[in-house]
């Protein structure tokens, strides 16, 4: 099946509008706008118009990344947030790897202006980190990922925590306990389906 036979608005041009211009640019190509949110010059919180859609709308709310990102937002996520993990990831990882869970940081603290997301994936586990100079990815293969662990901090959040080669523990806390539990389950599931 070819991307034009798979794509949602195949022949409709677009315009956008980016958050504090007043001139709307375009037309646009479900394509160019693609490729202007992979160089970012456009965000998922631009908003875009097209005929037939009645109202200006932000790209997140009519375009496939929302429909690929849905379903990680089960457990209460972060819908901007767990956007910008899914395209960031989705730009790094193999052909055939798939995403499967993305949980996101409650809060980092009062004075921190980091705040990080895990993110799952059959070959990977990653952990994006935003911070004032943009977004940083560790990956890490599953075969080097010795244990993950849980814990509950209280007041409906917890850290989840894993061991990389029997040596290094790195912890994410502040995280809702709904994404905690499904993080271990999930990565226990990896690990098994790597001992095989």
């Amino acid at each position: 099946m070819s991307d034009a036979e798979t794509a949602p608005y195949p022949g409709i041009l677009f315009s956008i509008l980016k958050r504090g211009e007043r001139d709307p640019r375009g037309p646009f190509t479900e394509e160019d706008l693609l490729a202007l949110l992979n160089a970012e010059e456009i965000g998922i919180n631009d908003f875009v118009y097209y005929d037939g859609i009645g109202e200006w709308k932000p790209l997140h709310e009519v375009f496939e990344i929302q429909e690929q990102i849905t379903h990680f937002v089960d457990d209460g996520q972060d819908t901007q947030r767990v956007g910008i993990a899914f395209r960031e990831v989705s730009n790094i990882v193999g052909q055939g790897e798939s995403i499967y869970y993305i949980a996101v940081q409650a809060k980092a603290g009062l004075l921190s202006k980091t705040k990080q997301c895990v993110i799952l994936t059959d070959r990977h586990l990653f952990i994006m980190t935003e911070n004032r100079k943009g977004y940083e990815l560790e990956a890490h293969p599953w075969k080097a990922v010795t244990n993950t662990l849980m814990r509950d901090e209280g007041k409906g959040l917890g850290t989840f925590s894993l061991l990389l080669g029997g040596e290094r523990r790195t912890d994410i806390a502040h995280i809702p306990l709904k994404q905690v539990h499904r993080l271990f389950q999930l990565s226990q599931e990896m690990k098994e389906g790597i001992a095989i």
